[in-house]
């Protein structure tokens, strides 16, 4: 295995453990929450 795949390989296993721990941990749905607040407030009814 030359350099380059080898470095290549790290590359895409730090990518990998990356998008595991954003995807398990709170902080990718506190931003999905925040944008779906921003992007679809809520809406008032008259009464």
């Amino acid at each position: 295995m030359d350099k380059t795949a080898l470095i290549l390989l790290l590359l895409a296993v730090v990518v990998l453990v990356v998008g595991l721990w954003s995807i398990f941990s709170e902080t990718l749905w506190v931003v999905a929450s925040f944008l779906e607040t921003l992007l679809y407030p809520t809406i008032s009814t008259p009464e």
